[in-house]
């Protein structure tokens, strides 16, 4: 199919790697006019896949320091090409960055270029806002923390371990996309919660387990669409004493308890209706897991968003489109991925971090504005393959580089061989330093490690190390409750009895246990995040009719699923 120019009426065309067709709209248009780039070529979900690709959040290795030899961790494993630096000594003063400055070739396409750059500047080694953290350096892509571990995708919190996308929150274990929280054990998208367990898409909750899509209850187990309710165990309301003899029966305390609890709750789940999408508080939005926003369309895992499309887990931002993770006070940002912290007019960018302005083609660089195609930038500006100029020399520059890149030919970019045109495309895959499965594109994509070679990624298989232990105990053999564990379980490695993997309770974490009378858990963080995961809709949204009153809807269950799903005006009309 022919591909449609911007100033054409028509703006349908073909994936240039997918080969779907997809449509932008005069709006669209009228977005990348005032940016002046060209239309992209390939589809919104391939763009997205992208981008999703760039950001490993979780998947840490040890190694060392590069310019001091002391270990760290880090989501780069030993083997990449450059070098990575502690973050504390990338933000420090023994390295220029300038120092790996050169010329652009003319005769040579831009990304094959920046690739040759892109492999020897130093990477930072976690994506962390140094100075914002306390007694948290066992964190990946946080800022704004303090006593925090192995969270992710967070800002903002303090005694939080095991996580990711958490703001605002204080003591939270094994939780996912919540804001505003305490107190809180395995819950997922739950906002201003506070002692609540085992629960999902929650608002204002509290000392309850098990819920969903519940707002306001207070001492309320296993249930689902309630409002304002106290006292209630499946949906059935009762009197205090006879809840608290019932909740004593339930024997929540030992894992036995729970795992039966959870085999009861997604069946009675089964049988009340699933509200269609899990969006709240917005205007003339779209998408899912949207919460706050206004004038936005296509936007997954976000919170207050305004006139922005296709983004993903980023909140606080304006007038963006293509944009993903991160966010926090970010406007004008197009085709970035993992960057954020009041950053303006951001183009074709990735991890980067704080205070930047009019960044294009530009990574891993913070407080910086007005580059062009530079790595590890820290506080310049004017500068090109991060060499400084004046600035004239820049504007002048650049536009050349511009107008060369969109008569460049792709050939391994990920385009179309013969395809024209660099410019206004995103890094291609070639140039992620991560593999696929290490990234979060396969918690929204998931893909097998043939399919994953196949399109062109990278795969990486699990690397673990036997912790260094007194000994070693199968998870199956732990204690039933938390008051019969030793403590001396912080010497043991307990292994996963899903995948075998071993793993360790640090003293942190067994002082949240024994204060909420939880048993330790059985299974790795990994396999406790991935089941996290699974109690989620991803970023795909499927037709399906209202099993109320059979109006067509958009709806993130799929058609041949067996929940009872309600548009939401019949979800409302059930619950309040």
């Amino acid at each position: 199919m022919q591909q449609t120019s911007l100033h054409q009426g028509s703006g349908r065309q073909a994936c240039s790697q997918c080969q779907a067709a997809f449509e932008n709209t005069e709006d669209d248009f009228t977005f990348y006019e005032s940016l002046g780039v060209p239309p992209p070529r390939l589809c919104p979900e391939c763009r997205f896949v992208r981008r999703l690709n760039e950001r490993n959040a979780r998947v840490l290795y040890k190694r060392n320091c590069d310019l001091t030899g002391r270990e760290i961790i880090s989501p780069y494993h030993r083997n990449h090409p450059f070098p990575v630096y502690a973050a504390d000594v990338w933000w420090g003063d023994e390295w220029d960055e300038l120092s790996y400055g050169r010329d652009f070739d003319f005769s040579r396409p831009f990304f094959e270029q920046f690739a040759e750059l892109l492999s020897v500047v130093p990477h930072q080694a976690t994506f962390v806002i140094t100075g914002t953290l306390q007694n948290s350096d066992y964190t990946n892509c946080t800022g704004y923390c303090k006593n925090c571990y192995l969270i992710a995708e967070a800002d903002h919190n303090e005694d939080c371990y095991y996580g990711n996308r958490l703001f605002f929150n204080t003591s939270m274990v094994d939780c996912s996309n919540c804001y505003e929280s305490e107190l809180c054990y395995e819950t997922i998208n739950c906002i201003k919660c506070f002692n609540v367990r085992f629960s999902e898409y929650c608002q204002t909750c509290s000392d309850s387990a098990f819920l969903k899509n519940c707002i306001g209850c207070k001492n309320c187990i296993g249930c689902i669409n309630q409002r304002q309710k106290q006292y209630m165990i499946f949906n059935e309301q009762l009197a205090q004493s006879e809840f608290e003899k019932r909740l004593g029966e339930m024997k929540l305390d030992t894992q036995s308890g729970i795992v039966r609890m959870r085999e009861q709750v997604d069946a009675f789940f089964l049988t009340q209706p699933q509200r269609v999408l899990q969006n709240e508080h917005n205007q003339n939005s779209t998408g899912n897991h949207l919460y706050d926003s206004k004038n936005s369309a296509e936007c997954f895992d976000c919170k207050d968003l305004e006139d922005c499309k296709w983004c993903a887990k980023v909140f606080s931002v304006r007038s963006s489109r293509d944009y993903t993770s991160w966010g926090d006070t970010a406007e004008l940002m197009y085709q970035c991925a993992a960057c954020g912290d009041h950053s303006y007019g951001l183009k074709f960018c990735s991890t980067c971090t704080t205070n930047n302005a009019n960044l294009e083609y530009c990574a891993h660089s913070t407080g910086s504005k007005d580059c062009f195609g530079c790595v590890g930038l820290r506080h310049k500006q004017h500068c090109i393959f991060n060499k400084q100029y004046s600035e004239e020399e820049y504007k002048e520059l650049k536009a050349r580089i511009i107008e060369h890149m969109r008569s460049a030919t792709l050939c391994s970019s990920g385009a179309t061989e013969g395809q024209a045109g660099e410019y206004g495309e995103y890094f291609p895959k070639e140039l992620c330093p991560y593999a696929y499965n290490e990234t979060i594109a396969m918690e929204y994509f998931p893909l097998t490690k043939e399919e994953a070679l196949a399109k062109g990624y990278r795969w990486q298989e699990p690397i673990d190390e036997m912790p260094d232990v007194e000994k070693t105990v199968p998870a199956d053999r732990l204690p039933e409750t938390i008051a019969q564990v030793p403590d001396d379980i912080l010497n043991w490695a307990v292994t996963c009895q899903e995948t075998k993997r071993p793993y360790r309770i640090m003293k942190r974490e067994l002082e949240f246990y024994r204060q909420q009378n939880l048993p330790i858990p059985r299974l790795h963080p990994d396999v406790r995040h991935d089941r996290r995961q699974s109690r989620r809709a991803g970023a795909h949204l499927f037709s399906r009719t209202c099993a109320k009153c059979g109006k067509e809807m958009q709806t993130s269950f799929a058609p041949d699923w067996p929940e009872i799903v309600y548009c939401e005006e019949c979800y409302l009309k059930e619950v309040y």
